[in-house]
């Protein structure tokens, strides 16, 4: 695999607003990009969270040097963005809804004083996500990413290592044998973004699992604040065009350690060379004039 290098950046990023308004006038100062223009101007009217998730990815893959380029056909549409650092790869952007992700997680959408208590994570709606997205990604020959964006008050937990890895596998169940040996942990793959069962058993008595939504070669969980934003990334271990995360060098990908079956489901991370257990990038407005 290609040595995962890593950008240098300043430490202090500009505010979710400068990203939008710059990303903006990019759109608006590009005759080529007109459609996109009067699309976006449209949308940043209509919905204003996937507006500024689409403003927030590409400034966040122009930064990274990833030369994203818009790809959305006005008319048949497709995924948000074509990237090309050694070779192109796709990008599709799909927001949650704040109001949604409070109900669903038991977290209040804004934060408004000191508090504590139980939370759930949002594994049915990333997977949701997901189904909704592959059949997108898989019209083109090319790996495809989604990325999941959300600006909930508390998307920094909700879109995590362990929301990454629950997404990965579903939920681990906790197994004590009635005959007193020891405990150990199971799933059922409800919520596995990647493979899934089949309802039958193989000849052993195995339940047979089988790969799936393979348009989608890696997911990137993107948590936004006001001056950064919070990424960690999935890997498809049977993509139909596979994903290469030294493309990604800043984010920690996590994936299936070895085979998965049934009997041996477990997972490992590809770390940066940072050590960062989430990449924390500051956001960068797009330079509309270059």
């Amino acid at each position: 695999m290609p040595v995962r290098t890593l950008p240098t950046r300043p430490a202090v990023g500009d505010t979710v607003d400068q990203v939008v308004e710059f990303y903006y006038r990019y759109l608006a100062r590009n005759r080529d990009l007109a459609v996109h223009f009067g699309q976006f101007k449209k949308r940043l009217k209509a919905d204003p969270q996937a507006a500024t998730a689409e403003a927030i990815v590409f400034s966040h893959l122009r930064a990274e040097r990833l030369h994203p380029e818009l790809f959305e056909h006005s008319a048949s549409g497709g995924p948000d963005f074509r990237c090309h650092p050694t070779a192109p790869f796709l990008v599709e952007v799909t927001s949650l809804d704040s109001a949604v992700v409070a109900k669903r997680s038991g977290l209040p959408a804004t934060i408004s004083g000191p508090g504590g208590g139980a939370f759930g994570l949002i594994t049915d709606r990333l997977l949701s996500e997901a189904k909704n997205k592959a059949p997108q990604l898989g019209r083109h020959p090319l790996p495809g990413v989604l990325a999941i964006v959300s600006d909930h008050a508390f998307s920094g937990i909700l879109l995590d290592r362990l929301a990454a890895e629950y997404l990965m596998t579903s939920a681990p169940q906790f197994n004590v044998p009635l005959d007193g040996g020891p405990h150990y942990m199971t799933t059922d793959l409800k919520h596995a973004v990647f493979y899934r069962p089949l309802g039958v058993l193989d000849s052993s008595g195995t339940p047979i699992i089988a790969p799936c939504r393979q348009s989608i070669a890696a997911i990137l969980l993107v948590a936004i604040d006001r001056r950064q934003v919070h990424v960690v990334g999935l890997l498809h271990p049977e993509a139909a065009f596979p994903f290469s995360p030294a493309w990604m060098p800043t984010v920690p990908f996590v994936q299936f350690d070895g085979l998965c079956t049934p009997n041996h489901i477990a997972t490992q991370w590809i770390e940066t060379d940072s050590g960062e257990r989430v990449a924390t990038l500051p956001h960068r407005r797009v330079q509309y004039f270059s």
